[in-house]
Order: C-alpha cells, then structure tokens, then sequence
C-alpha cells in the first residue's frame, strides 16, 4: 500500500465518532448560515453580524478543541472546510449584490475571485478522489490566510453597514483579501499537480 503524501491523509487515521464537542461546533456553523442569510435579507444588520460573528469566532474553535482534545474525525475533516464555504460564500455573494443595496458593497471582482478559487477546489478534489480514492486535505498558510480576511472582510462591512458609514479606505482590504485568496487559490492547484504526481 502506497505511503500518504504529506499534504492528505487517508481517512481511517481519523477517529470514527461523530458527535464530538469540535463536530457539534462545525454543525452548529452550518445551521447558521440559513440564520445569517435570512437576516441579512430582512435588513436586520445588527443580528446578522452577531450571527456571522459567532460563526466565525467556532471556526478557529472547533479546529482548535479537536486538536487540543483529540476530536479529529473524518466527518469533521470534510464538515469543516465546507461550513466555512458555504458560511463565507453565501455573506459574499449577498454583499456583493448591487440591489442589496449595502453602504460598503463587495466588490463583484472579489466575490468572483473567491467563489472561482472555491470551486477550483471543489472541481479538484473531486478530481484526485475519482483517481486516488478520499483523503483529507490539509489547508496551507495562504489558504487559512484567506480564510481569515474573508471572515474579517464580512465582519467589517457589516460594522460600517450596521452604523450606516461609508468608508471608502475599505477598498485595500478587498484587494489584500483578493491577493491572499488568488495567491492561495494557485497554491492549492501547485499541491494538486504535486499530488498528481506522486
């Protein structure tokens, strides 16, 4: 049997149970996007970003408790990556919507950039799944870095749009926040080729 790249792991390393204390948190992000999301719509901007806040705040939590506490299971190794897709995802693709109507919208150029990286991804590891058979991807620093400004990107907006200020100061963010997720997003297509070939 072929040693694991460095960069996956099979999924029978990970512990089989379910509904560890880091899984409950990961489930609980994803029920929250639905929350967010109906919030956001009905203008209710102060309980949207306490939401989106709280979500973020159990996305480095649940990673943390799992490694602290040895909650790392195969279920929470696929649950994680995809509530912080579809809890990010779906902020950027409201904010970014013109008829929203947002004092600080999302540029369209930056929601584009972030949703094609994610589904570059999405395309890639089902991909090496079809050739290789499942493994858990580990996130590179770019790829957390990401992550990270796009989650204090939301945050940020719905500050300013909460108090109803403009600032104009915000565009460097989306282009740090731009640079980070492209420089990740060819990152993790170099770890596929990598992949690919070992």
């Amino acid at each position: 049997m072929r040693a694991p790249s460095k960069l996956t792991d099979p999924v029978e390393r990970y512990r089989p149970n379910i509904l560890t204390l880091a899984n409950q948190l990961t489930i609980l992000r994803i029920v929250s996007v639905p929350v967010f999301i109906t919030l956001l719509i009905y203008d209710r901007i102060g309980a949207a970003l306490t939401v989106f806040a709280a979500a973020a705040v159990t996305d480095g939590l649940d990673g943390l408790i799992a490694r602290r506490f040895g909650q790392k299971t195969s279920v929470g190794a696929i649950l994680d990556p995809v509530a912080d897709k579809l809890l990010v995802s779906g902020a950027i693709v409201l904010l970014a919507v013109p008829e929203m109507g947002f004092v600080n919208p999302i540029p369209l150029w930056l929601a584009v950039v972030i949703i094609f990286r994610d589904a570059l991804i999405l395309i890639g590891s089902l991909a090496f799944f079809l050739m290789q058979g499942f493994r858990v991807f580990h996130p590179s620093l770019y790829g957390k870095m990401s992550t990270m400004l796009q989650l204090l990107t939301v945050c940020v907006i719905l500050l300013y749009e909460w108090t109803g200020v403009r600032e104009d100061a915000l565009y460097f963010l989306f282009i740090l926040t731009g640079l980070v997720t492209a420089v990740s997003g060819a990152q993790y297509m170099a770890r596929g080729w990598r992949l690919i070939e070992e």
